[in-house]
């Protein structure tokens, strides 16, 4: 091997070790999702997570200093995707409701489909009374239902919903979404709720809609 080439030998290697050092904290986010999926916050342990992952503890240290630590990259992860009440916003501003409150239920239902452990891991955590479920709670769920409740409030107003209490109208709409989910990817019961999430959002809009629209000649929208 000439000298010149020697030299140069060390310059491309560099990248890949970045790169590798990258993919490991991203293998162990997702080992630890997976865990914390499975046996809650406090039944995952780092000796448990770093033999998953195929490395030590002390290696996996290295990465997040704490199991809290890990846990809260995941929820950052999470608090970082698109806001779901930023996507239906225009629909709202023309008071679309059936564009609201469907888009709302098809877009919970894509995220939870995609990445079911996280919500077994939030259900965990609030079981469990950890205080990391909190800010996600904060940042994404408190948001999403006064936004819900606001815009009920404001279609009450405006004489197009009944007078109906917008928190709990909110609650209903959400409840009916979040046990759909519960049933499928907590008791894995997806055989007996064998239809489209697509579908499934277009019905429960209806009944939320049927229950809470004035009627207009006869009809609701």
């Amino acid at each position: 091997m000439s000298k010149d080439k020697a030299q140069k030998d060390p310059s491309p290697r560099a990248p890949r070790r970045r790169s590798t050092g990258k993919a490991r904290r991203e293998q162990i986010l997702l080992e630890a999702m997976e865990c914390f999926a499975e046996k809650g916050f406090r039944g995952t342990t780092i000796r448990s997570l770093a033999e998953r992952v195929g490395i030590t503890e002390a290696a996996l240290y290295r990465y997040f200093p704490s199991k809290e630590s890990l846990y809260r990259a995941i929820v950052d992860r999470k608090i970082r995707a698109p806001e779901l009440v930023a996507l239906v916003e225009p629909a709202a501003e023309r008071r679309d409701d059936r564009a609201v409150f469907g888009g709302l239920a098809r877009e919970i239902f894509r995220r939870v489909e995609e990445d079911p452990a996280f919500l077994r891991i939030l259900l965990f955590t609030a079981l469990e009374g950890h205080a990391l479920s909190e800010p996600f709670f904060a940042s994404r769920v408190r948001p999403l239902r006064e936004f819900v409740a606001g815009y009920v409030a404001l279609r009450v107003e405006e004489g197009s919903f009944r007078p109906v209490e917008p928190a709990l109208a909110a609650r209903a709409f959400l409840g009916m979404i979040f046990d759909h989910m519960n049933v499928r990817m907590i008791f894995q019961q997806q055989e007996s709720y064998p239809q489209a999430l697509d579908e499934v959002a277009d019905v429960f809009t209806s009944i939320f809609l049927g229950g809470v629209q004035q009627p207009t000649d006869g009809k609701v929208s």
